[in-house]
């Protein structure tokens, strides 16, 4: 049965706004690494495993939502997540000390973790046909603004007051979205199968996902494979991956149903989400870090050069429904990657002394791709799967998303830092030295070398992108129907 009036608001704006606080949570502790490091008396390396933490827990429970589930229904299981998720967030403004604020920190990440993809669920189940997509364009709308938000918010939280009110800003939110969708849903119930638990996939889960994140955060730290550490950590994240796909393919009741892979729909949105989203994330992170650190740029006003990203999904998100609707998923798709190309080559083209109009423009041009985005591939995950494997399927792809996140982060910083030396090198080699020359002069002859290699850098990894986002056009065949009636099904049944 479908909410209708006031209780269809309500409930829509309860799962985008607890939604928001959990994407939210992603990136708002970035920009506060420093400050919570000096509180607690750590190195910021060592700080940084606030970040990686949150990130595993998170990304462990989220491909476990559909096993979840059916074990404690969806109402339930979404309204005890933001509820823990709110206390642990309390925890975490709370703590004392490292040890307590890390262990806190990856409790919240795992029960957050049904979150996300049962709030999508819940979203099209909620809504009437006719109001399916609107919802759904608005839900997605939030997933993109999300991570603009958390590193502006979080800068100025941390610097105008103090770092606990990173976390302490989630508790009145957390409180009213749960006591509302309790008071609306709580009567719709699903279908709860007990069966035996799959210990086994979930170790080699753990194992696999723990490993990879801590590879990736911190890979550049330890020289990726000039460290032992790091050749012991990403080939026990291999073995452990290809171990849980053998495993949770032979077991009668996997926790991770990736049988689905086989649904051609399913398995392009997954290319889809994990390519684009690895990009996205690695842009976002690119561009500011690089105007804060050879532009000049203080943390305030990379913010505003960045923040235009965010106008387009914001102002014209409630459309993307009924573009992909009219003109079809492909068109959609094909529309999105190819703005997104485009705005990747636009950055290609920056010198040093571009200013904050062009940077501006480039990711206004980044969020026009983006309005397109994350609503047809959600539906395109959906589109061929049938009821009962939602709730896994809505799992296995926003555990997808969250990992490429990470990977497009560690990625392309990675190759930022590589090509930056490089062009360093390249650049400086050329440079015939005169005798006189002072070390005050070496030294800022020295910077300007700095900041030419890393736009340099900049150009090289931007231009990879965006050859990258065109070659995946190539997979848009998949996205396919396999039948012109097929289309997302309620969820929820009552009892």
């Amino acid at each position: 049965m479908y909410l209708t009036g006031f209780p269809r608001i309500i409930v829509n704006m309860s799962l985008a706004l607890a939604t928001f606080m959990i994407v939210l949570d992603y990136s708002i502790a970035n920009v506060s690494i420093p400050y919570i490091s000096g509180d607690l008396a750590v190195s910021v390396d060592q700080g940084t495993y606030v970040i990686t933490s949150f990130a595993v827990g998170n990304a462990i429970v989220l491909a476990l939502t559909g096993w979840l589930t059916k074990r404690i229904g969806a109402i339930k299981l979404l309204c005890a997540s933001i509820l823990l998720f709110t206390l642990f967030s309390w925890a975490c403004g709370a703590a004392v000390n490292l040890p307590m604020l890390v262990i806190c920190r990856f409790i919240q990440g795992a029960v957050s973790g049904p979150l996300i993809p049962l709030s999508q669920s819940l979203t099209v189940s909620c809504n009437p046909p006719e109001k399916q997509n609107s919802a759904l364009g608005i839900w997605a709308t939030i997933i993109i603004t999300a991570p603009i938000a958390g590193p502006m918010l979080g800068g100025w939280i941390s610097y105008d007051y103090t770092w606990p009110w990173i976390f302490y800003i989630n508790i009145p939110v957390g409180i009213i979205c749960s006591l509302l969708i309790w008071t609306y849903l709580k009567d719709r119930k699903t279908p709860i199968e007990k069966g035996p638990f799959d210990y086994i996939g979930l170790i080699f889960l753990i194992i696999a996902v723990g490993c990879l994140q801590i590879f990736l955060d911190k890979g550049e730290q330890y020289d990726w494979f000039r460290s032992n550490l790091m050749c012991t950590l990403i080939i026990s994240s291999i073995i452990a991956f290809t171990l849980l796909i053998i495993w949770e393919l032979s077991h009668p009741t996997p926790l991770l149903e990736l049988r689905l892979f086989k649904t051609k729909s399913f398995f392009a949105s997954i290319i889809f989400v994990f390519v684009g989203y690895a990009i996205y994330f690695g842009s976002v992170v690119l561009v500011p870090l690089w105007l804060q650190t050879n532009m000049g740029y203080t943390s305030v006003w990379a913010g505003f050069a960045v923040a235009p990203i965010g106008i387009a999904p914001a102002l014209f998100g409630f459309f993307t429904p009924k573009i992909y609707t009219r003109y079809g998923i492909r068109f959609t798709i094909f529309l999105c990657y190819t703005l997104f190309a485009l705005s990747c080559f636009f950055t290609a083209f920056f010198d040093t002394d571009v200013d904050i109009w062009h940077i501006g423009f480039s990711r206004f041009l980044l969020g026009c791709a983006f309005v397109f985005f994350m609503t047809p591939i959600l539906a395109l995950s959906m589109q061929d799967l049938p009821q009962e494997k939602l709730p896994s399927g809505t799992g296995i792809f926003h555990f997808v998303r969250a990992m490429s996140g990470a990977i497009g982060t560690s990625v392309f910083t990675t190759m930022w830092t590589r090509r930056s030396a490089f062009h360093h090198e390249r650049v400086g080699s050329a440079i015939n030295l005169s005798p006189p020359d002072t070390s005050q002069g070496l030294a800022l002859l020295n910077n300007s070398l700095n900041n030419q290699a890393a736009i340099l850098a900049i150009n090289d990894c931007f231009y990879f992108m965006g050859w990258t986002l065109l070659a995946l056009l190539l997979f848009l065949p998949l996205a396919k129907r396999k039948a012109a009636s097929a289309a997302p099904k309620e969820m929820l049944t009552d009892e």
